[in-house]
């Protein structure tokens, strides 16, 4: 369930590495997701966009990716990102110093809601890792 960052490091960029969730926490980003894409409208063919790197403002993204980061215990109701808890949910393989300097560094990103902040958080760590977490949904 290693979920926050699961999500907001779907696809590999240059000079990037590749982990792989444990098959348990895999299941359960997965169980996460799909309620999520549930609960949150997202179209299909906007996920697999984002799942290669192309992250737009769509509002159901935006709501997917509140609805994901909550549900994983990552964030709070009100778009408060825990560092403690997004780092202990790191899988083997990323550098839990820089994931922590670069979450320290989006946490302080706000939006107009909760949604909006968590959106900011989520594009800011997308694009500041080098160390992208591969999963299936």
């Amino acid at each position: 369930m290693k979920s926050f960052i699961v999500f907001s490091v779907l696809v590999a960029g240059v000079f990037a590495a590749n982990v792989s969730l444990p098959p348990k926490q895999n299941e359960k980003a997965n169980q996460i997701a799909s309620e999520c894409i549930k609960e949150s409208g997202l179209k299909p063919e906007v996920l697999a966009e984002a799942k290669k790197g192309h992250i737009s403002d769509d509002e159901h993204l935006k709501k997917f990716t509140f609805c994901f980061f909550k549900k994983a215990g990552i964030v709070s109701e009100d778009g408060k990102l825990n560092v403690d808890v997004a780092l202990a949910k790191l899988p083997p393989g990323v550098d839990k110093a820089e994931a922590e300097k670069l979450l320290e560094t989006c946490k302080a990103k706000s939006g107009k809601d909760a949604t909006e902040t968590v959106f900011e958080i989520f594009k800011c760590y997308h694009h500041g890792t080098k160390t992208h977490i591969l999963l299936g949904f």
